[in-house]
Protein backbone atom coordinates (compact mmCIF):
# COMPACT_ATOMS: atom_id res chain seq x y z
CA UNK A 1 0.00 0.00 0.00
CA UNK A 2 2.78 2.44 0.87
CA UNK A 3 4.31 1.80 -2.56
CA UNK A 4 1.73 4.29 -3.86
CA UNK A 5 3.73 7.05 -2.17
CA UNK A 6 6.47 6.52 -4.73
CA UNK A 7 4.17 8.26 -7.17
CA UNK A 8 5.05 11.97 -6.98
CA UNK A 9 1.52 13.27 -7.58
CA UNK A 10 -0.17 10.99 -5.06
CA UNK A 11 2.54 11.79 -2.52
CA UNK A 12 1.90 15.55 -2.82
CA UNK A 13 -1.84 14.99 -2.49
CA UNK A 14 -1.26 12.83 0.60
CA UNK A 15 0.94 15.41 2.33
CA UNK A 16 -1.50 18.16 1.42
CA UNK A 17 -4.28 16.12 3.00
CA UNK A 18 -2.33 15.87 6.26
CA UNK A 19 -2.03 19.67 6.40
CA UNK A 20 -5.69 20.12 5.51
CA UNK A 21 -6.77 17.64 8.17
CA UNK A 22 -4.68 19.49 10.73
CA UNK A 23 -6.56 22.66 9.82
CA UNK A 24 -9.91 20.88 10.11
CA UNK A 25 -9.11 19.36 13.49
CA UNK A 26 -7.64 22.56 14.89
CA UNK A 27 -10.79 24.38 13.77
CA UNK A 28 -12.76 21.81 15.75
CA UNK A 29 -10.68 22.46 18.90
CA UNK A 30 -11.02 26.23 18.44
CA UNK A 31 -14.80 25.88 18.29
CA UNK A 32 -14.84 23.64 21.39
CA UNK A 33 -12.84 26.32 23.25
CA UNK A 34 -15.18 29.07 22.04
CA UNK A 35 -18.22 27.14 23.31
CA UNK A 36 -16.55 26.58 26.68
CA UNK A 37 -15.73 30.28 26.82
CA UNK A 38 -19.27 31.39 25.98
CA UNK A 39 -21.41 28.66 27.63
CA UNK A 40 -19.35 26.33 29.79
CA UNK A 41 -20.91 22.92 30.41
CA UNK A 42 -23.78 23.35 27.93
CA UNK A 43 -24.25 20.27 25.74
CA UNK A 44 -26.91 22.08 23.72
CA UNK A 45 -24.58 25.01 22.97
CA UNK A 46 -21.92 22.55 21.84
CA UNK A 47 -24.46 20.83 19.60
CA UNK A 48 -25.61 24.15 18.09
CA UNK A 49 -22.10 25.25 17.15
CA UNK A 50 -21.15 21.84 15.75
CA UNK A 51 -24.41 21.70 13.81
CA UNK A 52 -23.40 24.93 12.05
CA UNK A 53 -20.29 23.14 10.77
CA UNK A 54 -22.52 20.57 9.04
CA UNK A 55 -25.39 22.78 7.87
CA UNK A 56 -23.53 23.97 4.72
CA UNK A 57 -23.50 20.36 3.51
CA UNK A 58 -27.29 20.44 3.30
CA UNK A 59 -27.45 23.79 1.51
CA UNK A 60 -24.26 23.97 -0.54
CA UNK A 61 -23.18 20.37 -1.18
CA UNK A 62 -25.61 19.58 -4.02
CA UNK A 63 -24.49 22.64 -6.00
CA UNK A 64 -20.85 22.08 -5.04
CA UNK A 65 -20.86 18.59 -6.54
CA UNK A 66 -22.28 19.82 -9.85
CA UNK A 67 -19.64 22.54 -10.14
CA UNK A 68 -16.77 20.31 -9.00
CA UNK A 69 -17.56 17.98 -11.92
CA UNK A 70 -17.23 20.99 -14.25
CA UNK A 71 -14.25 22.78 -12.70
CA UNK A 72 -10.60 21.82 -12.53
CA UNK A 73 -10.43 19.83 -9.28
CA UNK A 74 -6.85 20.77 -8.45
CA UNK A 75 -7.55 24.49 -8.84
CA UNK A 76 -10.75 24.14 -6.80
CA UNK A 77 -8.85 22.64 -3.85
CA UNK A 78 -6.17 25.35 -3.91
CA UNK A 79 -8.69 28.20 -3.95
CA UNK A 80 -10.77 26.59 -1.19
CA UNK A 81 -7.70 26.20 1.05
CA UNK A 82 -6.72 29.85 0.62
CA UNK A 83 -10.24 31.11 1.34
CA UNK A 84 -10.46 28.97 4.48
CA UNK A 85 -7.07 30.26 5.63
CA UNK A 86 -8.44 33.83 5.56
CA UNK A 87 -11.86 32.97 7.00
CA UNK A 88 -10.55 31.18 10.09
CA UNK A 89 -8.73 34.35 11.20
CA UNK A 90 -12.09 36.06 11.73
CA UNK A 91 -13.40 33.60 14.35
CA UNK A 92 -11.96 35.33 17.48
CA UNK A 93 -13.34 38.68 16.32
CA UNK A 94 -16.78 37.26 15.51
CA UNK A 95 -16.95 35.51 18.90
CA UNK A 96 -16.88 38.90 20.68
CA UNK A 97 -20.50 39.63 19.68
CA UNK A 98 -22.84 38.59 22.53
CA UNK A 99 -25.68 37.01 20.51
CA UNK A 100 -23.51 34.51 18.63
CA UNK A 101 -25.12 35.14 15.23
CA UNK A 102 -21.97 36.63 13.59
CA UNK A 103 -19.97 33.61 14.75
CA UNK A 104 -22.57 31.24 13.33
CA UNK A 105 -22.41 33.10 10.01
CA UNK A 106 -18.62 32.86 9.97
CA UNK A 107 -18.71 29.12 10.71
CA UNK A 108 -21.28 28.60 7.97
CA UNK A 109 -19.16 30.51 5.44
CA UNK A 110 -15.91 28.62 6.18
CA UNK A 111 -17.60 25.23 6.04
CA UNK A 112 -19.46 26.20 2.87
CA UNK A 113 -16.07 26.51 1.21
CA UNK A 114 -15.16 23.09 2.61
CA UNK A 115 -18.25 21.72 0.85
CA UNK A 116 -16.43 22.35 -2.46
CA UNK A 117 -13.05 21.12 -1.22
CA UNK A 118 -14.13 17.67 0.03
CA UNK A 119 -15.81 16.29 -3.14
CA UNK A 120 -12.96 17.71 -5.25
CA UNK A 121 -10.42 15.96 -3.02
CA UNK A 122 -12.26 12.64 -3.20
CA UNK A 123 -12.98 12.86 -6.93
CA UNK A 124 -9.37 13.58 -7.94
CA UNK A 125 -8.02 10.24 -6.65
CA UNK A 126 -8.98 8.24 -9.80
CA UNK A 127 -7.08 10.86 -11.85
CA UNK A 128 -3.87 9.94 -10.01
CA UNK A 129 -3.90 6.14 -9.58
CA UNK A 130 -4.68 3.08 -11.69
CA UNK A 131 -8.13 1.46 -11.25
CA UNK A 132 -6.57 -1.65 -9.68
CA UNK A 133 -5.03 0.51 -6.93
CA UNK A 134 -8.21 2.36 -5.89
CA UNK A 135 -8.91 0.31 -2.73
CA UNK A 136 -5.32 0.67 -1.50
CA UNK A 137 -5.25 4.36 -2.47
CA UNK A 138 -8.42 5.07 -0.50
CA UNK A 139 -7.00 3.19 2.50
CA UNK A 140 -3.73 5.11 2.38
CA UNK A 141 -5.47 8.38 1.61
CA UNK A 142 -7.76 7.89 4.57
CA UNK A 143 -4.71 7.33 6.75
CA UNK A 144 -3.80 11.00 6.31
CA UNK A 145 -7.06 11.77 8.11
CA UNK A 146 -6.06 9.38 10.83
CA UNK A 147 -2.73 11.18 11.25
CA UNK A 148 -4.61 14.47 11.44
CA UNK A 149 -6.87 12.99 14.11
CA UNK A 150 -3.98 11.58 16.09
CA UNK A 151 -0.68 13.36 16.80
CA UNK A 152 -1.69 16.57 15.03
CA UNK A 153 -5.05 16.81 16.80
CA UNK A 154 -3.35 16.42 20.16
CA UNK A 155 -0.94 19.19 19.18
CA UNK A 156 -3.91 21.36 18.21
CA UNK A 157 -5.71 20.72 21.49
CA UNK A 158 -2.60 21.58 23.51
CA UNK A 159 -2.01 24.62 21.34
CA UNK A 160 -5.47 26.02 22.08
CA UNK A 161 -5.04 25.27 25.79
CA UNK A 162 -1.60 26.91 26.03
CA UNK A 163 -1.55 29.87 23.60
CA UNK A 164 -5.25 30.72 23.37
CA UNK A 165 -7.81 30.91 20.61
CA UNK A 166 -6.52 33.91 18.63
CA UNK A 167 -2.96 32.61 18.10
CA UNK A 168 -4.30 29.15 17.34
CA UNK A 169 -6.33 30.63 14.49
CA UNK A 170 -3.11 31.97 12.90
CA UNK A 171 -1.59 28.49 13.01
CA UNK A 172 -4.85 27.14 11.64
CA UNK A 173 -4.71 29.47 8.65
CA UNK A 174 -1.08 28.54 7.98
CA UNK A 175 -2.01 24.84 7.81
CA UNK A 176 -4.51 25.53 5.00
CA UNK A 177 -1.89 27.55 3.12
CA UNK A 178 0.53 24.61 3.47
CA UNK A 179 -2.14 22.29 2.06
CA UNK A 180 -2.52 24.54 -0.99
CA UNK A 181 1.26 24.64 -1.54
CA UNK A 182 1.44 20.83 -1.58
CA UNK A 183 -1.38 20.62 -4.14
CA UNK A 184 0.22 23.12 -6.55
CA UNK A 185 2.93 20.76 -7.95
CA UNK A 186 0.47 17.93 -8.74
CA UNK A 187 0.39 16.98 -12.42
CA UNK A 188 -2.41 14.57 -13.28
CA UNK A 189 -4.02 13.15 -16.36
CA UNK A 190 -6.24 15.76 -17.88
CA UNK A 191 -9.88 14.84 -17.55
CA UNK A 192 -12.15 16.04 -20.30
CA UNK A 193 -14.69 18.31 -18.65
CA UNK A 194 -18.12 18.65 -20.11
CA UNK A 195 -19.14 21.93 -21.67
CA UNK A 196 -22.50 22.57 -20.09
CA UNK A 197 -24.70 25.62 -19.49
CA UNK A 198 -24.50 27.31 -16.09
CA UNK A 199 -28.20 28.12 -15.91
CA UNK A 200 -30.01 27.24 -12.70
CA UNK A 201 -32.42 24.73 -14.34
CA UNK A 202 -29.50 22.86 -15.92
CA UNK A 203 -27.57 22.79 -12.64
CA UNK A 204 -30.65 21.43 -10.87
CA UNK A 205 -30.94 18.69 -13.49
CA UNK A 206 -27.30 17.74 -12.90
CA UNK A 207 -27.91 17.63 -9.15
CA UNK A 208 -30.90 15.37 -9.75
CA UNK A 209 -28.76 13.14 -11.97
CA UNK A 210 -26.23 12.65 -9.17
CA UNK A 211 -28.94 11.84 -6.59
CA UNK A 212 -30.68 9.38 -8.93
CA UNK A 213 -27.37 7.69 -9.79
CA UNK A 214 -26.56 7.26 -6.10
CA UNK A 215 -30.00 5.94 -5.19
CA UNK A 216 -30.45 3.46 -8.04
CA UNK A 217 -27.08 1.79 -7.35
CA UNK A 218 -27.94 -0.74 -4.63
CA UNK A 219 -24.55 -1.00 -2.96
CA UNK A 220 -23.84 2.74 -2.97
CA UNK A 221 -27.29 3.35 -1.51
CA UNK A 222 -26.69 0.83 1.27
CA UNK A 223 -23.24 2.23 1.98
CA UNK A 224 -24.68 5.76 2.18
CA UNK A 225 -27.27 4.67 4.73
CA UNK A 226 -24.63 2.91 6.82
CA UNK A 227 -22.20 5.84 6.72
CA UNK A 228 -25.11 8.13 7.60
CA UNK A 229 -25.81 5.96 10.64
CA UNK A 230 -22.16 6.02 11.66
CA UNK A 231 -21.94 9.78 11.12
CA UNK A 232 -25.09 10.38 13.18
CA UNK A 233 -23.72 8.28 16.01
CA UNK A 234 -20.32 9.96 15.83
CA UNK A 235 -21.82 13.45 15.94
CA UNK A 236 -24.09 12.65 18.86
CA UNK A 237 -21.21 10.95 20.68
CA UNK A 238 -18.93 13.94 20.18
CA UNK A 239 -21.24 16.62 21.57
CA UNK A 240 -22.24 14.45 24.53
CA UNK A 241 -18.82 12.92 25.10
CA UNK A 242 -16.94 16.23 24.87
CA UNK A 243 -18.95 17.81 27.70
CA UNK A 244 -18.84 14.56 29.68
CA UNK A 245 -15.03 14.47 29.43
CA UNK A 246 -14.74 18.16 30.36
CA UNK A 247 -16.81 17.59 33.50
CA UNK A 248 -15.29 14.24 34.53
CA UNK A 249 -11.61 14.85 33.72
CA UNK A 250 -11.45 18.61 34.28
CA UNK A 251 -10.01 20.32 31.19
CA UNK A 252 -11.37 22.23 28.18
CA UNK A 253 -9.44 20.74 25.25
CA UNK A 254 -6.37 18.93 26.65
CA UNK A 255 -8.07 15.65 27.57
CA UNK A 256 -10.12 15.75 24.37
CA UNK A 257 -6.84 16.09 22.48
CA UNK A 258 -5.32 13.02 24.15
CA UNK A 259 -8.46 10.97 23.57
CA UNK A 260 -8.55 12.08 19.94
CA UNK A 261 -4.88 11.10 19.66
CA UNK A 262 -5.72 7.51 20.50
CA UNK A 263 -8.84 7.53 18.34
CA UNK A 264 -6.64 8.63 15.45
CA UNK A 265 -4.00 6.01 16.23
CA UNK A 266 -6.73 3.36 16.24
CA UNK A 267 -8.11 4.63 12.93
CA UNK A 268 -4.64 4.66 11.40
CA UNK A 269 -3.99 1.07 12.46
CA UNK A 270 -7.48 0.06 11.32
CA UNK A 271 -6.91 1.60 7.90
CA UNK A 272 -3.57 -0.16 7.53
CA UNK A 273 -4.99 -3.53 8.62
CA UNK A 274 -7.91 -3.19 6.22
CA UNK A 275 -5.68 -2.10 3.33
CA UNK A 276 -3.26 -4.99 3.92
CA UNK A 277 -5.59 -7.88 4.83
CA UNK A 278 -9.21 -6.78 4.74
CA UNK A 279 -9.63 -5.25 1.28
CA UNK A 280 -10.37 -8.66 -0.27
CA UNK A 281 -12.80 -9.80 2.43
CA UNK A 282 -16.59 -9.55 1.87
CA UNK A 283 -17.38 -5.91 2.35
CA UNK A 284 -20.64 -6.42 4.19
CA UNK A 285 -18.85 -8.64 6.72
CA UNK A 286 -16.25 -5.89 7.25
CA UNK A 287 -19.02 -3.34 7.81
CA UNK A 288 -20.82 -5.64 10.26
CA UNK A 289 -17.69 -6.20 12.32
CA UNK A 290 -16.95 -2.47 12.25
CA UNK A 291 -20.34 -1.51 13.69
CA UNK A 292 -20.28 -4.20 16.38
CA UNK A 293 -16.77 -3.17 17.41
CA UNK A 294 -17.78 0.50 17.52
CA UNK A 295 -20.72 -0.29 19.80
CA UNK A 296 -18.52 -2.25 22.21
CA UNK A 297 -15.95 0.56 22.21
CA UNK A 298 -18.56 3.17 23.20
CA UNK A 299 -19.65 1.04 26.16
CA UNK A 300 -16.02 0.73 27.27
CA UNK A 301 -15.61 4.51 26.91
CA UNK A 302 -18.60 5.20 29.19
CA UNK A 303 -17.17 2.83 31.81
CA UNK A 304 -13.75 4.46 31.65
CA UNK A 305 -14.97 8.08 31.92
CA UNK A 306 -17.98 7.90 34.26
CA UNK A 307 -17.10 4.99 36.54
CA UNK A 308 -13.32 4.72 36.52
CA UNK A 309 -12.65 8.42 35.72
CA UNK A 310 -9.44 7.21 34.10
CA UNK A 311 -7.84 9.00 31.19
CA UNK A 312 -5.72 5.91 30.44
CA UNK A 313 -8.76 3.61 30.21
CA UNK A 314 -10.66 6.21 28.16
CA UNK A 315 -7.70 6.46 25.76
CA UNK A 316 -7.69 2.68 25.29
CA UNK A 317 -11.42 2.71 24.56
CA UNK A 318 -10.93 5.59 22.09
CA UNK A 319 -8.22 3.66 20.24
CA UNK A 320 -10.48 0.61 20.09
CA UNK A 321 -13.27 2.77 18.65
CA UNK A 322 -10.99 4.26 16.01
CA UNK A 323 -9.77 0.84 14.90
CA UNK A 324 -13.26 -0.42 14.16
CA UNK A 325 -14.72 2.64 12.41
CA UNK A 326 -11.78 3.15 10.03
CA UNK A 327 -12.84 0.65 7.31
CA UNK A 328 -16.33 2.13 6.86
CA UNK A 329 -15.25 5.24 4.96
CA UNK A 330 -12.69 3.29 2.91
CA UNK A 331 -15.29 0.75 1.77
CA UNK A 332 -17.76 3.50 0.88
CA UNK A 333 -15.30 5.59 -1.15
CA UNK A 334 -14.09 2.52 -3.05
CA UNK A 335 -17.67 1.50 -3.89
CA UNK A 336 -18.28 4.93 -5.43
CA UNK A 337 -15.03 4.91 -7.42
CA UNK A 338 -15.65 1.41 -8.75
CA UNK A 339 -19.38 1.60 -9.37
CA UNK A 340 -19.85 5.00 -11.03
CA UNK A 341 -18.43 6.89 -13.99
CA UNK A 342 -15.78 9.50 -13.16
CA UNK A 343 -17.83 12.39 -14.51
CA UNK A 344 -20.40 11.86 -11.73
CA UNK A 345 -18.03 11.37 -8.79
CA UNK A 346 -18.26 14.97 -7.54
CA UNK A 347 -22.06 14.93 -7.58
CA UNK A 348 -22.29 11.50 -5.94
CA UNK A 349 -19.90 12.38 -3.12
CA UNK A 350 -21.79 15.64 -2.59
CA UNK A 351 -25.13 13.83 -2.49
CA UNK A 352 -23.71 11.42 0.06
CA UNK A 353 -22.49 14.42 2.03
CA UNK A 354 -26.02 15.84 2.12
CA UNK A 355 -27.43 12.62 3.59
CA UNK A 356 -24.58 12.25 6.08
CA UNK A 357 -24.68 15.81 7.32
CA UNK A 358 -28.47 15.84 7.63
CA UNK A 359 -28.11 12.82 9.92
CA UNK A 360 -25.23 14.53 11.71
CA UNK A 361 -27.08 17.79 12.44
CA UNK A 362 -30.26 16.03 13.54
CA UNK A 363 -28.40 13.60 15.81
CA UNK A 364 -26.26 16.31 17.44
CA UNK A 365 -29.25 18.51 18.27
CA UNK A 366 -31.35 15.60 19.55
CA UNK A 367 -28.46 14.20 21.61
CA UNK A 368 -27.68 17.65 23.02
CA UNK A 369 -31.32 18.15 24.02
CA UNK A 370 -31.57 14.68 25.60
CA UNK A 371 -28.29 15.09 27.47
CA UNK A 372 -29.47 18.37 28.96
CA UNK A 373 -32.48 16.54 30.42
CA UNK A 374 -30.98 13.20 31.39
CA UNK A 375 -27.78 11.26 31.88
CA UNK A 376 -25.11 11.73 29.22
CA UNK A 377 -23.91 8.17 29.77
CA UNK A 378 -27.34 6.77 28.92
CA UNK A 379 -27.34 8.64 25.60
CA UNK A 380 -23.93 7.22 24.68
CA UNK A 381 -24.97 3.72 25.78
CA UNK A 382 -28.00 3.86 23.47
CA UNK A 383 -25.80 4.91 20.55
CA UNK A 384 -23.49 1.98 21.25
CA UNK A 385 -26.48 -0.37 21.32
CA UNK A 386 -27.70 0.87 17.94
CA UNK A 387 -24.24 0.34 16.45
CA UNK A 388 -23.93 -3.19 17.84
CA UNK A 389 -27.43 -4.19 16.70
CA UNK A 390 -26.79 -2.83 13.19
CA UNK A 391 -23.54 -4.75 12.96
CA UNK A 392 -25.24 -7.96 14.06
CA UNK A 393 -27.86 -7.58 11.31
CA UNK A 394 -25.14 -7.03 8.70
CA UNK A 395 -23.26 -10.15 9.82
CA UNK A 396 -26.40 -12.27 9.81
CA UNK A 397 -27.25 -11.08 6.32
CA UNK A 398 -23.73 -11.91 5.10
CA UNK A 399 -23.80 -15.51 6.39
CA UNK A 400 -25.76 -17.13 3.49
CA UNK A 401 -23.31 -15.63 0.98
CA UNK A 402 -20.12 -16.64 2.74
CA UNK A 403 -19.46 -19.68 0.56
CA UNK A 404 -19.79 -17.59 -2.56
CA UNK A 405 -17.61 -14.87 -1.05
CA UNK A 406 -14.71 -17.33 -0.70
CA UNK A 407 -14.53 -17.44 -4.47
CA UNK A 408 -15.54 -13.86 -5.11
CA UNK A 409 -14.43 -11.61 -2.24
CA UNK A 410 -16.40 -8.64 -3.57
CA UNK A 411 -19.56 -10.54 -4.47
CA UNK A 412 -21.49 -8.42 -1.98
CA UNK A 413 -20.76 -5.30 -3.99
CA UNK A 414 -21.87 -6.88 -7.23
Amino acid sequence: MFALLRDRNFRFLWFGQICSQFGDRLTQMVLVALVAQRASGSTLAMAAVMAMTSLPALVVNPFAGAYVDRWDRKRTMIICDLIRALGILLFPWLAVFPNGIPLYIGIFAVFSVAAFFVPARLAIIPDLVAPKDLAQANALFSSSGMIGSAVILLAGALLVEWVGIAKSCWVNGASYVASALFIVPIVRARRRREKAPHSVPFILREIEEGIVELWKHRDTRRATLLVGLLTAGAGASFVVGAVMVQKALGSVTKDLGFLSLWTGVGMFVGALVYGRWGSRAPRQMILGLSFMGAGAALWLFITAVLWLKSGVAASAASGFLGFWIAPVGIVTNTLVHEGHTARLHGRIFSSMGVAMNFALILSMLIAGWLAERGQRGIVLACIGGIFAFSGLILLCYTEPRRQKSRLHPHSYSK
